[in-house]
């Protein structure tokens, strides 16, 4: 059931302007209430992963409560399903930058260096000089206020963060231009010729079928789905209720560990609802491949060890350092480099349509597009050449600054496929673009002062938890429920974008400078702060050239990655998906392959002894798994704000 018709051309209507008003509250709020969270609450991070949680929960509240409310005032003021869909996702984008996403690492990064700087660590003479002065705070009472509270009748000192935040907004911008144009090109690719899964969004579309002309729709009158909703609630109740009555018994107290291999090889056995729910909804070839690689990966890392197989390099934070995994890590990368070459051939006349169209474009074609092809290539290409600009501007060579945005698009583009293919509702990779320039081009080729940026470079593409192409991917996904009024997702996405950023970055900064953004959060204003600096500091007094090492291991997976990708389309009888292969590495596979295991094995039965059909029928108790995991974070955040509770974390992953 679609949005109901136009009285006089009968088509569909599309979603009315009040969407982008309500979608715009919703974002500044979620921009004031997950920092509150993260940094007084401490509760369940709802925004420490690209599915957005917070976006799910808002929908849920918005259904079950306002929604009913309005149409009880008024029926033409409850939210129609496409205007839900708009909604939904402006919370998404602006999830993905609060604390985890963007503001916690940019504020932290860019004000840590000069507040950490001591006589004994030296900074002020290695480092300091070779940081631009435009791109961190500097020194002074506005700088320490933050860090340690502004004392009681002086003021913060809020200035003296304007010009590193302006010159940081200008990247961001960039950033996120060129991520959502790259989106609304690959859209029909990926959504009307692929026909990627979307696993994340099945719920949410579940959710608003049927929202017109009834008090719930009806994803809410299924009777398995509210089954496995309690399940995952008592489940996650029963954790909260533990942190608050410690006599109250643990379900989780101890995670299972699986050991071999002379316990070189240590496998967490963990079963979480909410991974659980995604991982039903993936192709069953591709759940397999995803924890068949992990435990591959696990027990061939750990022959290396016995074996005294090493790679000693030092990438740098988010990168893996130690005697076996910059290894992988280094495979793991050149899987993706192959994985979005083999995924632009596949594309390849999709992306040639779409070149003709932005050079003469189609009017016919532009009016069923998320965003005129034109727009979007010149979206693209304008992003992208201003990130390579601005890091060459700041000290990156030109040649490195480009192979950088390259790489770093490449990670985003892989990770975000694993989630819309995979239903890797959370995932990073082994290696990110600090790791591949230190170790591709070393710390000579670079220069001190391109060291520095690169070191920076952690702002916006460190530790990914939580990174934009996959709630912009959504997003598009989204726009194609919506046969008119597409343009609309793209003006909301782009407003909640900087509603979120400008909203999140002043309550940051007034958190921080009311209590002390050191005695907030250790991780976001002790730990990743010094991050940058140490990188810096470590490089300029053991300097090093590009690692030959690194490259043959990149190259080897490459050519692994190839051989995959080639059985994986020209074999139909092939087990092994590619992509199991690619993420493997990833330290958040550790955390979610039983879930996938767990997942592939009851749907292979299910759909072995009763068919589709029965499968169809079973996915309704899945989606209440997913549902229920986030909304009893969300109720016990809610209770915990109320109560004064803190560190009552229900775990969504």
């Amino acid at each position: 059931m679609g949005q109901p018709p136009d009285a006089t051309t009968g088509a569909p209507r599309p979603p009315r302007a009040r969407a982008l008003i309500i979608g715009l509250v919703l974002s500044a709020g979620l921009a004031v209430a997950l920092p509150y969270n993260e940094m007084l609450i401490k509760g369940s991070r709802l925004a420490l992963s690209s599915c957005t949680p917070a976006a799910f929960f808002l929908l849920f509240l918005w259904l079950l409560v306002a929604n009913p409310l309005l149409r009880l005032v008024r029926r033409s003021w409850a939210l129609t399903r496409g205007e839900l869909l708009v909604v939904f996702a402006m919370t998404m984008v602006a999830t993905a930058v609060p604390t985890r996403g963007v503001t916690g690492m940019l504020l932290g990064m860019v004000g840590g260096t000069h507040y950490y700087a001591s006589p004994e660590n030296q900074w002020g003479e290695l480092v300091l000089p070779h940081v631009p002065k435009w791109m961190i705070v500097q020194d002074s009472p506005g700088l320490r206020h933050f860090f340690e509270g502004a004392p009681r009748g002086e003021s913060g000192g809020w200035q003296v963060w304007l010009e590193p935040l302006f010159g940081w907004a200008l990247f961001l911008a960039a950033l996120w231009l060129a991520v959502l144009c790259l989106m609304a090109i690959l859209r029909r690719q990926w959504v009307e010729r692929e026909r990627l899964a979307f696993p994340i969004l099945h719920v949410p579309l579940a959710m608003v079928e049927g929202a017109e002309g009834r008090w719930l729709p009806p994803f809410f009158r299924s009777r398995l789905m509210w089954a496995g909703f309690a399940v995952a609630f008592a489940l996650g109740s029963a954790e909260a209720l533990h942190n608050y009555y410690p006599d109250f018994p643990a379900l989780f107290a101890d995670v299972p560990r699986l050991l071999a291999l002379r316990d070189t090889v240590r496998i967490s056995v963990r079963l979480n609802p909410l991974m659980l729910g995604f991982a039903y909804l993936v192709n069953t070839r591709l759940s397999f491949s995803l924890w068949f690689f992990y435990l591959a990966y696990e027990l061939v890392q750990g022959v290396f060890t016995l074996l005294g197989v090493s790679c000693m390099e030092e990438l740098g934070a988010w990168s893996p350092s130690g005697v076996v995994e910059p290894i992988f890590a280094h495979q793991s990368l050149g899987a993706m480099i192959v994985f979005v070459a083999a995924g632009l051939w596949t594309a390849r006349q999709h992306l040639w349509a779409v070149l003709r169209g932005a050079w003469r474009p189609d009017p016919r074609a532009e009016a069923g597009e998320m965003v005129s092809y034109r727009g979007a290539v010149l979206g693209l290409a304008v992003g992208l050449l201003t990130m390579s600009a601005w890091l060459a501007r700041a000290g990156t060579p030109v040649g490195i600054a480009v192979a950088v945005v390259a790489i770093a698009f490449v990670i985003f583009i892989s990770l975000t496929r694993a989630m819309v293919d995979g239903g890797v509702a959370v995932i990073v990779p082994a290696m990110v673009p600090l790791g591949f320039a230190l170790s591709a081009f070393g710390a000579d080729a670079l220069g001190p002062t391109g060291l520095a940026v690169m070191a920076f470079s952690l702002v916006w593409a460190g530790d990914l938890l939580m990174f934009m192409m996959a709630p912009c991917a959504h997003a598009a996904r989204v726009a194609s429920e919506l046969p008119r009024g597409r343009g609309q997702v793209f003006a909301g996405v782009l407003l909640a974008m900087a509603c979120s950023f400008l909203v999140s970055v002043v309550v940051m900064l007034a958190l921080g400078y009311e209590h002390g953004a050191a005695n907030l959060h250790w991780q976001y204003f002790k730990t990743f702060p010094q991050y940058p600096a140490e990188i810096i500091s470590a490089r300029l007094l053991n300097p090093a050239g590009p690692s030959l090492a690194g490259w043959g291991w990149t190259g080897l997976g490459a050519a692994v990655m190839a051989l995959l990708t080639l059985a994986h389309y020209r074999l139909p009888w092939w087990p092994l998906h590619p992509l199991g292969y690619m993420v493997s590495p990833s330290w958040v596979m550790g955390s979610i392959w039983f879930p996938f295991f767990v997942a592939w094995l009851v749907k292979s039965l299910v759909l072995k002894i009763g068919g589709i059909n029965a499968y169809r029928r079973s996915c309704w108790l899945f989606y209440g798994l997913i549902l229920g995991q986030i909304v009893v974070a969300g109720f016990w955040l809610v209770i915990d704000a109320l109560t004064g509770m803190t560190e009552n974390r229900i775990p969504l992953y």
